[in-house]
């Protein structure tokens, strides 16, 4: 080991006079930094975190709900499986005097767009009575409507009631190309505490999660950065601000393992959740996707027969390039334009038709009413009747929901699915079943596709999937 040695120069005797080496170390610093001698070294503290959370902390929400529950007695309690709570706690709890009392809890969400839309986990507003927003100054609050929401993919798309201006909003990247070992941040809400920081890296990237035996998520990025009871919603960001993932869960048994839903999932369930057809149940006759053009666009792949859209003119291989002057260079954008829509109002679409733009004046309709007896036994090979009051009864459901499988096609896709008579159709995909009309307008939105149910089959609830064809 080398020992620092005194400097032989360093004397005052009549030797030639040297220089000590803290003072060669102060020109040398002077020269390098600037520094004068006596100033402590200082550096650069607003690096690359600190400008990513700058930039994506104000589009993180405070999501604070009220619930309104009614606590009853429950005689399945032997079959509970705790998947399927909830559906308990909405059709079963019946059987003994009810208790109602008011529920809060608090979670995260993130603005996505100036006008107000806030995506979080759908398990943060499930049965809420009441949304109310708070920014990230921790004093500007709104109210909140929910708009849709997808359960199977815990993912929900709420609107600002009455914002007073546009408000930030986050960017969002891209998740396909995720590293792992790279620096990512999660901002949320744990435990109430506003607008809280924590800095990770990329675990790992399409991780599933089993709860009960059973693939709850799937395709999820792990990560390091803390999560904590009330991030769920909130924003999973890189180094350059942008949006990667939405928080939705801990690994409660361990330290450092947390999950996010990644923002390409993400964005393809927002095509969803946007879908004014779903959400508004007003119709254009189109059905369109995200045009592969340099500059975006909305591609028609069909145009309904005796539609607003086949009246107007459209056709497929169309691009939809504005909706009343405002540009949709995407499907999001349509829907979100065409949410604002009610029934009986005209919209203009600027379109791309045979190389030439023109504009095209629809008249907004209500979405038409197919048989949904009819598609039912056509594209799922099942006999179905709506709940009455009285079946309803007879199975235990608190009101009439569902439907009743009362006959199978065989070797039909009800059929393969293992369906039985006297099965009752819960959930189709991520929508709570209501009525024939409303399967309708989902069996008609969709091609051949695979859909997750949840089925009612005496007295136990269990998953299936079916292939529509």
């Amino acid at each position: 080991m080398i020992e620092p040695q005194a400097d032989r120069h360093s004397g005052t005797g009549g030797g030639r006079p040297g220089r000590p080496i803290a003072l060669a170390l102060a020109v040398a610093l002077v020269a390098e930094f600037g520094l004068a001698a006596d100033q402590p070294l200082r550096f650069p503290r607003r690096n690359a975190v600190v400008a990513a959370v700058q930039r994506a902390a104000p589009a993180v929400v405070n999501i604070s709900t009220e619930q309104i529950v009614v606590r009853r007695g429950d005689p399945f309690f032997a079959f509970r499986d705790p998947f399927f709570d909830d559906f308990f706690r909405e059709y079963f709890e019946r059987f003994s005097r009810p208790q109602q009392f008011k529920t809060h809890s608090l979670g995260s969400g993130v603005i996505i767009d100036p006008e107000g839309h806030v995506v979080t986990n759908e398990h943060v507003v499930r049965k809420a009575s009441r949304i109310q927003l708070t920014l990230s100054d921790g004093r500007t609050t709104y109210e909140g409507r929910l708009l849709s929401a997808d359960a199977e993919h815990d993912l929900a798309l709420i609107q600002v009631v009455n914002p007073k201006g546009p408000l930030p909003a986050i960017k969002m990247g891209r998740s396909d190309d995720l590293m792992p070992g790279e620096t990512v941040i999660a901002l949320g809400n744990p435990f109430g505490l506003e607008s809280t920081v924590t800095v990770g890296v990329v675990s790992a990237t399409n991780r599933s999660i089993v709860l009960n035996g059973r693939e709850a998520y799937a395709g999820l990025v792990q990560t390091d950065a803390a999560i904590n009871p009330g991030n769920s919603g909130g924003a999973l960001v890189n180094v350059n601000g942008e949006l990667i993932g939405v928080n939705v869960a801990i690994y409660a048994e361990a330290q450092g393992i947390g999950f996010a839903i990644p923002v390409d999932k993400v964005r393809e369930v927002l095509r969803g959740l946007f879908n004014y057809r779903l959400v508004n149940n007003t119709w254009l006759g189109l059905k369109v996707a995200d045009a592969r053009e340099r500059n975006g666009g909305v591609a028609i792949a069909e145009v309904e027969p005796r539609s607003p859209a086949a009246r107007a003119g459209l056709k497929r291989g169309d691009v939809i390039l504005a909706a009343d002057a405002r540009p949709t260079p995407d499907t999001i954008a349509f829907f979100k334009a065409m949410l604002e829509k009610k029934v009986g109002e005209k919209v203009t679409l600027r379109v791309r038709q045979d190389g030439k733009i023109a504009d095209f004046t629809l008249t907004v309709a209500a979405v038409p009413k197919p048989s949904g007896r009819e598609l039912a036994r056509r594209r799922l090979g099942l006999d179905l009747q709506e709940m009455t009051a009285e079946l309803a009864d007879s199975f235990g459901l608190r009101r009439p929901t569902g439907l009743l499988v009362v006959g199978v096609q065989k070797g039909g896709p009800g059929d393969q699915a293992g369906l039985a008579r006297g099965d009752v159709l819960l959930r189709f995909g991520p929508v709570t079943l209501k009525s024939l009309d409303q399967l309708a307008i989902i069996l008609d939105q969709i091609g051949q596709a695979q859909a997750s149910l949840l089925i009612l089959r005496r007295g136990r609830l269990y998953r299936a999937t079916i292939v529509t064809r």
